[in-house]
């Protein structure tokens, strides 16, 4: 099975590592903020896909191996 998670779970992750989460209007209006960087977090109920959470960690500076140990805590 592949890499799953939710978008709350993301977010988690993010503010544990020091991200500032905005919220705004739409799918699409949470964007996790650190410094210059503003990510869209997309609010789709149920899972992310795949591709659309490791690319938010990859851009993030973060890779899935980071995520699951820090979901393992």
């Amino acid at each position: 099975m592949g890499f799953v998670t939710t978008a709350a779970e993301i977010i988690a992750f993010l503010r544990s590592k020091g991200f500032a989460i905005e919220t705004g209007r739409g799918r699409h209006g949470t964007k996790a903020v650190m410094e210059e960087k503003r990510i869209p977090i997309p609010l789709h109920p149920g899972d992310l896909p795949p591709g659309t959470a490791r690319r938010i960690l990859n851009i993030t500076g973060y890779t899935i191996s980071d995520f699951l140990k820090w979901r393992r805590q």
